[in-house]
């Protein structure tokens, strides 16, 4: 496995909260996602998990939480974004298999989750706040659109 996250479980918020920064070069695309950045694991619906996994096990939620940061800050565009995290599932040590099963279902059901709504640039903003005096708050990547909305 590659180097992974330092996770805090919320057992209010059903999430995972990110305790420092987490910073990965992948495709030749330098992601950083900030601490406190909150996520839910990876987006795996209960049919599902007896052949994949469950939306916490330890093999998706890294790449997870690079993909679901990367679609909150459009960094890439969405198809580099799914290929991203199908690089980082086979490198996490998710057979070839499951991974291409993950990335098409991604594939197809990304598009309804691809653009920020009022609840993701106010929740965008909010992190932005936390984080704003960070070192690597450049590297983040934040939308521009989450300082236009105010």
């Amino acid at each position: 496995m590659i180097n992974q996250p330092k996770l805090k479980p919320s057992a209010l918020t059903n999430k995972y909260e990110l305790l420092k920064d987490f910073e990965i070069t992948v495709n030749g695309v330098n992601v950083v996602v900030p601490q406190y950045f909150r996520y839910d694991g990876a987006t795996i619906p209960f049919a599902a998990w007896q052949i994949t996994f469950t939306p916490f096990h330890p093999d998706v939620m890294m790449p997870a939480l690079v993909h679901d940061w990367l679609f909150y800050n459009h960094q890439v565009s969405r198809k580099d974004a799914d290929n991203i995290l199908y690089t980082l599932l086979c490198q996490n040590g998710v057979d070839n298999l499951r991974a291409n099963m993950i990335w098409g279902a991604v594939r197809a059901g990304g598009k309804f989750f691809w653009d920020n709504d009022e609840d993701d640039n106010a929740y965008l903003r909010t992190l932005y706040e936390l984080v704003r005096n960070n070192k690597n708050v450049d590297k983040y990547r934040f939308p521009p659109e989450i300082f236009n909305d105010e």
